[in-house]
């Protein structure tokens, strides 16, 4: 991803911001993004996820850190592709396969830093009738 980034000629950081999130139960925990790219406003969080299984309790981590922090903040997960359909859409803003980094790092260096953020279509597990990848077990 850094590469793309750098041969898209867009700066970032390497986990610079810390973010505390407040779990439903639990202590606070600490997120610190694997990338940071500012964009005016607003930032994009990148983090990369291996899927399946192992990703679950992340997931449900991030769920809670969009819960509790500002709409100027796009968390985008980059995840193997099979996994990206079964992702809940509640963890994350924007969602990319592995194979498509050069299209994101595209859409983050296009957005307009004093503009309105471009939708982006979650898929819907339930139509697919693929599983939430926290199913698998």
């Amino acid at each position: 991803m850094c590469a793309e980034l750098t041969r898209q000629g867009v700066s970032h950081e390497h986990r610079s911001l810390h973010f505390r999130v407040h779990p439903a139960s639990g202590p606070v925990a600490e997120f610190t993004p694997d990338l940071v790219v500012r964009r005016g406003a607003i930032l994009f969080l990148v983090e990369p996820l291996a899927g399946g299984a192992a990703d679950r309790s992340r997931l449900e981590f991030l769920e809670r850190f969009l819960d509790t922090h500002s709409p100027e903040i796009v968390l985008i997960i980059v995840t193997p592709e099979a996994d990206v359909s079964r992702l809940p859409p509640a963890s994350y803003d924007e969602a990319y396969p592995s194979k498509e980094i050069s299209q994101m790092v595209h859409r983050i260096r296009t957005q307009d830093p004093k503009g309105i953020l471009l939708p982006f279509k979650k898929p819907d597990p339930a139509a697919s009738g693929e599983r939430d990848v926290r199913d698998d077990g």
